[in-house]
């Protein structure tokens, strides 16, 4: 009985991410109807987490004082940190792309879910429309190497991103290579295999995970063994491939405005407006260039719920930028919570792609076009000097969200989940890097508010809770520019203003957030970090 509750509530929980009030209707609450929401969230927290306790806790659990920190680089220390290039200083770098698909996707009975929203149903891939990738830069300003991947799916715990750190640390010792830092981001596509874990079989998941965590069994989630096994793998010798292809020139980086083209569906309205490039021009003239692109758009192009695997717009971003600049191309998302696409009236569709395919994704492929074209738009590029600082830090971010508390016991939030007597806290880390002397860059492990790393938090007058969100904007933080490197090396859900925490009825990001308090402590690791450099 306890098992059908516990699916029933969770199932429950779900809807209301499908039903949510959109964030303009939030806006105009009273404050009788805010009353009333955060009464049932109450209620709902209440009942989920009575529910979550009678699932028998995983063994795999460590409580927060036995924590121990494995393939965790901690990169340059602020000693370390150069405010002009060091004597004959150069930039190199390298690039792989190497795709992630095994061909077994869409087999009948080797499962397969897709990533991109909770489902209370079997979400497994039906078609495949595009290629699913890795793309990998190998850079150094002649200190080491860091290594920045992108990975075409919805995201990637940090323990699984420290087993590939692992896997690759073993070749870079056999070859005496000298890795300071190695970073993955995902590109949170919302139509790809799920490498999460959190869209898989709930019903079936909390009716085995009281048994498998008694006897110490390995829990059902929505990762298909063998997809994984081959990311490790590809991901691996993509890095390989990259620093092995490792060769000097000049670092450009350059912006242009794409403000019409993005779609923020929650106030305040604040994002990066820009499509920030780093563009690396190699010495000899003969070979390609390499193109980072960092802009704050979710790719849900063929929407959150769907079957079909798709590269969404950054596949024909790169299908563009590879025609008509020859570059190689790598996209890192920015700070995204509620970002989307705009699509401009005049979007031109192609006819024969949407007879075949429908409009969503001929709406897609044509958007990742139009990006491509403003990534080769890019007229002010101004030159990097060859620097590269970077450092990281760990932290532990409590878990509050109940429904994120009954999936972690029941083996869909595959984070690491560490124990705080009665409380649980994610294992993760932040980032933050300087490019040159004139760029800085958050690295973030999940969605971002925007307004957290560039300004403009609602007011108390404008909250939910009547309170004013008292840290200072990151971009204030130094005299740098910033960008976000967001969904990288962890993906721990939605971070907000602690003050801007509204409902699960109505919002999605409440739902899909370790708790009001992500951001709060995401804020005050970061500038910690800032602080120990500075």
């Amino acid at each position: 009985m306890a098992k059908k509750l516990t699916s029933i509530i969770l199932a429950f929980a779900v809807v209301f991410s499908a039903f949510a009030i959109p964030a303009s209707a939030a806006d105009g609450t009273s404050d009788i109807e805010r009353g009333f929401y955060r009464f049932v969230d109450g209620l709902l927290d209440t009942v989920v987490t009575g529910i979550s306790f009678l699932i028998v806790e995983p063994r795999g659990w460590a409580t927060k004082d036995n924590y121990v920190s494995e393939n965790f680089y901690e990169g340059h220390s602020p000693e370390e940190f150069l405010d002009a290039p060091a004597e004959g200083a150069k930039w190199s770098l390298g690039y792989s792309s190497a795709s992630i698909l095994t061909g077994k996707e869409l087999e009948e009975g080797n499962d397969h879910y897709v990533g991109g929203s909770l489902s209370v149903t079997k979400k497994l891939a039906t078609a495949q429309y595009d290629d699913q990738k890795i793309r990998t830069v190998a850079i150094s300003d002649g200190r080491g190497i860091s290594i920045f991947a992108s990975v075409d799916t919805f995201g990637l715990a940090n323990n699984e991103v420290r087993i590939i750190r692992e896997k690759f640390q073993e070749y870079a010792d056999s070859k005496n290579y000298n890795i300071t830092s190695i970073n993955i981001s995902a590109l949170h596509q919302h139509s790809c295999v799920d490498t999460f874990g959190l869209n898989g079989d709930i019903i079936g998941a909390l009716f085995t995970s009281s048994f498998k965590n008694l006897f110490g069994m390995e829990l059902p989630s929505g990762k298909n063994k063998g997809y994984m096994e081959n990311l490790y793998k590809v991901s691996v010798q993509s890095m390989i491939d990259a620093v092995e292809d490792m060769k000097e020139g000049e670092l450009y980086f350059g912006t242009a405005d794409m403000e019409e083209y993005i779609h923020d569906k929650r106030d305040p309205q604040v994002f990066d407006t820009n499509l920030n490039r780093l563009r690396f021009v190699p010495a000899d003239v003969n070979e390609e260039e390499t193109w980072i692109v960092n802009i704050p758009v979710h790719c849900v192009g063929h929407g959150a719920a769907g079957t079909v695997l798709t590269g969404d717009y950054p596949y024909y971003m790169e299908k563009y930028i590879k025609e008509n600049a020859g570059a190689n191309f790598m996209m890192i998302l920015g700070a995204e919570l509620a970002i989307t696409s705009e699509y401009p009236d005049d979007l031109v569709r192609d006819p024969a792609i949407e007879a075949e395919y429908g409009d969503r994704y001929a709406g897609l492929v044509a958007y990742g076009k139009l990006l491509g074209e403003v990534a080769c738009s890019v007229s002010n590029d101004q030159p990097v000097a060859p620097i590269l600082n970077i450092r990281h830090k760990e932290l532990f971010v409590p878990v509050d969200n109940s429904i994120f508390k009954l999936a972690a016991r029941g083996g869909l939030l595959t984070n690491t989940v560490v124990k705080d007597f009665l409380s649980y806290e994610v294992a993760t880390e932040i980032g933050y890097v300087e490019f040159g002397t004139d760029l800085a860059i958050a690295i973030i492990p999940g969605e971002l508010a925007p307004e957290i790393a560039f300004g403009g938090a609602v007011t108390a007058e404008q909250s939910w809770d009547g309170t004013e969100w008292k840290y200072t904007a990151f971009k204030d933080m130094g005299n740098r520019k910033l960008l976000v490197f967001g969904v990288t090396n962890d993906q721990i859900g939605y971070m907000m203003t602690e003050n801007d925490w509204r409902s699960y009825l109505t919002e999605n990001e409440e739902i899909v957030s370790t708790g009001p308090e992500a951001g709060k402590y995401i804020t005050e690791a970061y500038i910690s970090l800032f602080d120990e450099i500075n």
